[in-house]
C-alpha cells in the first residue's frame, strides 16, 4: 500500500510483540513435507538436512527435532554475546553459519542434553491460534529481531527506534518514544496490558500507568464494541502478561521460555476474535511478532544492518529471524519475504499518520536505507482476505519452575517500588495486585 492508500483504507493498526522465540521453532514446520510442505516459506523442509546440524561440545551431531510444548527447565541463552557465539561467524565462509545453537546452551547451562532445547521445533497441534492464522493471513519469514541481543534492546527498538543498551539494564533509558510521537500528532492511541507494561521500566513514562490510556486486557473487547467512532484508538498495542514480572494479573503468557507456548496460543486467540468481532476489524491491520528469537535455532543468517548509538552502543546486523504474521482484510494470504524488523512497525506508523513525506526518525529511516522496509509493502488495498479463523483450545501446564531469577524481574520489580512509592493510592486503586509493595 501507498501512504495514500494507507490513509484511505486503514483505520486502526495493532501491535502484539510477544516474547522470545524465533522463526525456526515457531513456523519453521510450515516449509515440511510432514505439515505444511510450502514451497513459499523459508523455513525447515526436512529434519535430517545436515545443513542444520550442530555440533556440541563433545563433537557431537545434534539435529532437530519436534519438541512438544510445554515448561521447559530453564530460559535459553540470548544476550548480546550468546547470540553473536549462536550466528557464529566464519572468516573463511565470510557469513554466518548458524551453527552454535547447541555449543552456547552446553556453555551457559552446563547442561549435555540428548535433545537439547534450543533445537526444537514446535508443529502445528502445538499451535492451535497461530497455525490458524498463519493459513489465513500474511507469514513473513523475513522479519528479524532488530539488534542481536535480549529483550531489553529489541523492545526499545521497537517502542523508540534507538536502543543505548546492549544487554539489560535495571531500568531503561528516558528516551522518546513511540507513544510520544503519535501523541504530538494527535493520534488516538491506547495500550492494552494482561499484565503490567512493559515501558514502566523507564521512569519518566511510569505515571503514564495510570492514565485511561493503559488499560486492562480483559477490557479489550468491551471497548472496541461501544467506543463511539471517533473516540476508538487508531493505534493499539497489546501486551501479553510477562513472564519475568513479579506481579501477575492473569497467567502469565508471554511465550518466554521457561513458559509453554499454550497460554500465549489462548491470548492471541482472544485478541484476534475481540478485533474480528469489532466494527473497526474491516479497516484494520494486526500485527503479530516476537521481540527477538530467545536462544532458538534459526538456520537464515542475519541482515547486515548496522546500528551505531551516539553513546557507543553498536552492531553490525540484526538478530536472528522471529514469529511474525500480519493479519487483517489487507494482508494477503500467503508469504512475504520483504526484510522486516521492529522499525517497519514506526515505518508504517509514519506512512499512515504522518505528513505526506514524513519519515518517523532519522534512526529510522537509516536502518530503511540498509534495506530494512515497511510493513506497508506487504499490504493490498485489494486483498479482500476476510476469512473467518476458528481455534481449537490450546493445551494446559502446570506454571514452570526454573532454577534461575527471570532475567527481566529486578528492573520490573523496581518500576513497581517506584510506582506504589510515588503514587500509592493511584498505584493500588487500579491496580490492587501491587499491593505487596505498600510501605508499611
Amino acid at each position: 500500500m501507498t501512504p495514500d492508500e494507507l490513509k484511505s483504507h486503514v483505520d486502526t493498526i495493532v501491535i502484539v510483540m510477544m516474547e522470545n522465540r524465533s522463526f525456526d521453532h515457531v513456523l519453521g514446520y510450515l516449509r515440511n513435507s510432514a505439515y505444511g510442505n510450502r514451497s513459499d516459506v523459508d523455513g525447515i523442509e526436512s529434519l535430517t538436512n545436515n545443513a542444520y546440524v550442530n555440533i556440541n561440545l563433545d563433537g557431537q551431531a545434534k539435529p532437530l527435532f519436534w519438541m512438544p510444548d510445554g515448561p521447559l527447565i530453564n530460559d535459553l541463552p540470548h544476550d548480546s554475546g550468546g547470540t553473536t557465539n549462536q550466528m557464529k561467524y566464519s572468516a573463511v565462509a565470510r557469513r554466518y553459519l548458524m551453527t552454535g545453537f547447541v555449543e552456547t546452551f552446553e556453555n551457559r547451562t552446563h547442561a549435555k542434553m540428548t535433545a537439547p532445547p534450543v533445537m526444537g521445533l514446535l508443529r502445528p497441534s502445538d499451535l492451535p491460534t497461530t497455525s490458524v492464522l498463519a493459513d489465513r493471513y500474511c507469514v513473513c519469514d523475513r522479519w528479524f529481531a532488530s539488534v542481536p541481543s535480549s529483550t531489553q534492546p529489541n523492545r526499545l527498538m521497537a517502542l523508540c527506534g534507538v536502543t543505548p543498551l546492549r544487554d539489560l539494564a535495571t531500568l531503561l533509558p528516558d528516551l522518546p518514544t513511540v507513544y510520544d510521537w503519535l501523541s504530538t500528532r494527535n493520534v488516538r492511541w491506547r495500550v492494552y496490558a494482561a499484565g503490567l507494561p512493559f515501558f514502566m521500566m523507564m521512569p519518566r513514562l511510569l505515571d503514564l500507568v495510570l492514565t485511561d490510556r493503559i488499560r486492562r486486557f480483559s477490557a479489550l473487547a468491551h471497548d472496541l464494541a461501544t467506543d463511539p467512532a471517533d473516540q476508538r484508538p487508531q493505534v493499539i498495542f497489546i501486551e501479553p502478561d510477562y513472564y519475568d514480572s513479579p506481579v501477575h494479573l492473569q497467567p502469565p503468557c508471554d511465550n518466554h521460555p521457561p513458559l509453554a507456548i499454550a497460554p500465549g496460543e489462548a491470548f492471541l486467540a482472544q485478541v484476534h476474535q475481540a478485533l474480528a468481532a469489532s466494527p473497526l476489524w474491516g479497516r484494520s491491520v494486526l500485527i503479530l511478532t516476537h521481540d527477538e528469537h530467545g536462544g532458538f535455532f534459526d538456520h537464515v543468517p542475519p541482515l547486515a544492518v548496522g546500528y551505531h548509538d551516539p553513546g557507543g552502543t553498536a552492531f553490525t546486523t540484526t538478530g536472528p529471524r522471529v514469529p511474525a504474521i500480519v493479519a487483517g482484510p489487507y494482508a494477503p494470504r500467503g508469504t512475504s519475504h520483504i526484510a522486516l524488523d521492529h522499525t517497519s512497525v514506526l515505518q508504517l506508523l509514519a506512512e499512515r499518520f504522518g505528513k505526506p513525506g514524513e519519515s518517523y526518525s532519522a534512526a529510522v529511516d537509516d536502518r530503511r536505507r540498509q534495506g530494512i522496509r515497511s510493513v506497508s509493502e506487504l499490504l493490498a488495498a485489494g486483498a479482500n482476505n476476510t476469512a473467518s479463523c476458528r481455534f481449537a483450545p490450546p493445551g494446559t501446564f502446570a506454571a514452570p519452575t526454573s532454577a534461575n531469577p527471570p532475567e527481566l524481574r529486578p528492573a520490573f520489580d523496581a518500576a513497581f517500588r517506584a510506582l506504589v512509592a510515588k503514587h500509592p493510592t493511584e498505584a493500588l486503586r487500579k491496580y490492587p495486585e501491587l499491593g505487596g509493595y505498600r510501605t508499611p
